[in-house]
């Protein structure tokens, strides 16, 4: 009898440790699925310097992965909660597309996202990246422009994730040195005379946006150069030219110059322009000609110089016999 009881009571007490450990493995279960829910959308904070999260939960069962991927783009384009941040995703920067190869994700991107530079750009793809690499389906993301894959101061950025962005986001790599080559015109604006030296920028701004603003700015900018009467030398691009985008592509680099570029200088000859351009660009060892435009058209004529609609490769012709200036930072 005593047996039985001692049997009962066994049994009696695996049954009750079954269904304990059901109920926590359900309620372990259940909020592992709430887990699943969470995501945290990045956005770029108010003064543009860094980024921001905000929890967000996806409120639907079934989470297809397509439809999980653009729930999180749809908050992308926003500006937060409360309308706070920036929007990483801005509405003149268009999503044409997107593709899952594998743990891959291809961005399609219209042309608008060139116009994106520094370290705004960077931001904004951070964000996108942070934000899309917590869908458990993908570990890297690749962004394309117009089918073409993004690529910044000539380099293909390629697949990116959580971990790209560990030295761009830091303050230190923002700002660095290299010594450069600027082609300014001589007085008479016939030649061209080589400049060289050290520019400070930062590391968020493409190089041949850098040099193309530099020459904007003409010799009387340049600190020391300045102080000795320019050496002679004179601007060769009109004042108040913008820059509205700069790419380089397959060693070409697309330069398009707002309209102000049309207004020459009278003592400056057009050839001698256009190569003070191309000859500071093609110094870059990613750059072998430049392609212009001139707010989004080609010309086929700049002044006197014919075929302006072509890519032109650096003329160390215009270059008087050898000069160069070396400006001691």
């Amino acid at each position: 009898m005593k047996k039985d009881w001692l049997g009962n009571l066994y049994r009696a007490g695996r049954v009750l440790l079954t269904a304990v450990l059901m109920i926590l493995l359900t309620a372990c279960q259940g909020a592992s699925d709430d887990q699943d829910n969470i995501f945290y959308i990045y956005y770029i904070d108010k003064e543009g310097t860094g980024l921001v999260s905000e929890k967000y939960e996806i409120e639907t069962e079934e989470k297809n992965t397509v439809d999980i991927i653009q729930l999180l783009l749809a908050k992308l384009q926003t500006n937060g909660s409360e309308g706070r941040y920036q929007n990483p995703v801005q509405p003149d920067v268009e999503i044409r597309d997107f593709l899952i190869k594998e743990t891959q994700l291809s961005m399609y991107f219209t042309a608008a996202y060139n116009n994106k530079t520094g370290i705004n750009e960077i931001l904004a793809r951070a964000a996108v990246v942070k934000t899309l690499c917590q869908v458990p389906a993908v570990d890297s993301v690749e962004f394309y422009v117009e089918d073409q894959p993004l690529t910044l101061a000539g380099n293909t950025v390629g697949l990116m994730d959580v971990n790209t962005f560990v030295d761009e986001l830091n303050p230190e790599f923002k700002e660095q040195k290299k010594l450069v080559t600027l082609y300014f015109a001589e007085n008479r604006g016939h030649k061209l005379m080589q400049v060289s030296l050290e520019v400070t920028y930062s590391a968020a701004q493409p190089l041949a946006q850098l040099l193309l603003e530099k020459l904007i700015e003409g010799p009387e900018q340049i600190e020391h150069l300045k102080d000795m009467d320019y050496y002679g030398l004179t601007r060769t691009v009109p004042t108040g030219t913008v820059v509205n985008s700069v790419t380089i592509r397959d060693n070409i680099c697309y330069v398009d110059l707002g309209s102000e570029f049309m207004n020459q200088i009278p003592e400056v000859k057009s050839d001698v322009t256009i190569y003070s351009i191309v000859n500071t660009l093609c110094e870059l060892s990613n750059v072998s000609k430049v392609q212009f435009t001139v707010e989004g058209e080609q010309w086929t004529k700049y002044g006197e110089t014919e075929n302006f609609n072509t890519p032109y490769a650096r003329n160390l012709d215009l270059v008087t016999g050898g000069t160069s200036i070396w400006v001691n930072p």
